[in-house]
């Protein structure tokens, strides 16, 4: 019987981190009929040193954040998150530390495309593809989502390689291989198989076997420019750069991060283009449909990440200012080919 009188349910309770150290398990099974009476009970039965970290971490049902007071029902899960170790210090680094790796990962990048061959692009590609899966995966885990992130760098892994090998017919196969591996690992794993893990799986699979395979198809000989892929990482690296400059500054009159994001890469493009002697009006084109994605990328971003589509408040997670890089690449060889 829980506090409250009434018969009590069984919930799943996730722990993460050092509460997952102290149980002894990722997973344990709680009595409970509110969010409250789950964590008690667990405090109860692992010890002291497991309420001291309770008493910090944040709370969520279903992944969703919760109060103490919020009911659970038969089969909810309560996730439990503490802070990263070393408390507020180490929070508030958190998102110096995500730039300084995300600039780390596009340098990598802009060095591998101007001296790598195809395959040593190929993994660089996939290399940076694999981070953002990492990131979003354990956003998602912290929010008590099952993310199914192995399969989903398999997808990444074989979008590069089978476009590699096949063109772009290649690239339409592996977005139909990047479902079926989602959906058989919910087959093999019960974990997985929930509609919550399927679909934010399937969506995030499909996304990253397309970036990779499109990048890799937009510097093969396919391609209908040589310097198409250069423009790209120009366009996409001084656009994310410049609105993630603006929305660090303090509120600035006519100017927000996302009209800098969206200027700053319709106006490279155009620029590029003129300047290497390319089609500018294509490229007008291109810099508008770069544009678009990289500002839809982190509504998108943010729904993976947080569960609600939002571009006011920043997204947590180091590599979140690739989310709409990925959307951008995965959309860019097929826009290519429209347009160029």
């Amino acid at each position: 019987m829980g506090k409250t009188g009434t018969l009590a349910v069984m919930a799943t309770l996730r722990l993460f981190a050092r509460l997952r150290e102290l149980a002894g398990s990722s997973r344990i099974e709680i009595d409970g009929s509110t969010v409250g009476e789950v964590v008690e009970a667990a405090i109860l039965r692992v010890g002291p040193e497991f309420g001291k970290v309770v008493a910090t971490a944040r709370i969520w049902r279903n992944g969703d954040e919760a109060g103490m007071e919020d009911l659970v029902a038969d089969g909810d899960e309560v996730a439990l998150l503490p802070p990263v170790s070393g408390g507020a210090v180490t929070a508030s680094l958190m998102p110096e530390v995500g730039l300084a790796i995300a600039v780390a990962v596009a340098v990598a990048v802009l060095l591998m495309n101007l001296r790598a061959g195809e395959a040593w692009w190929a993994a660089t590609v996939v290399g940076a593809v694999g981070l953002w899966i990492v990131d979003v995966g354990n956003q998602m885990e912290a929010r008590g989502r099952p993310f199914p992130a192995m399969a989903v760098l398999v997808a990444s892994v074989a979008g590069a390689v089978i476009s590699h090998a096949l063109g772009a017919t290649g690239l339409a196969i592996a977005l139909a291989l990047a479902v079926v591996v989602v959906l058989a690992w919910g087959i093999g794993i019960v974990g997985y198989r929930e509609i919550s893990s399927v679909a934010p799986g399937v969506l995030v699979a499909m996304l990253a076997a397309a970036a990779a395979g499109s990048l890799v198809l937009t510097r093969s000989a396919v391609a209908p420019d040589d310097q198409a892929i250069d423009v790209f990482l120009l366009v996409v690296v001084l656009a994310t750069f410049l609105g993630a400059v603006v929305d660090r500054l303090a509120q600035m009159p006519f100017l927000d991060p996302y009209t800098a994001t969206a200027v700053t890469a319709i106006l490279v493009a155009i620029l590029a283009a003129f300047f290497w002697d390319l089609d500018v009006a294509g490229y007008l084109l291109v810099g508008l449909g770069i544009a678009v994605t990289l500002v839809a990328g982190r509504g998108l971003g943010a729904l993976l990440r947080t569960g609600a589509v939002s571009l006011t408040d920043p997204a947590p997670g180091i590599m979140r200012g690739f989310d709409g890089a990925v959307l951008a690449a995965a959309i860019y060889f097929p826009l290519i080919r429209l347009v160029l």
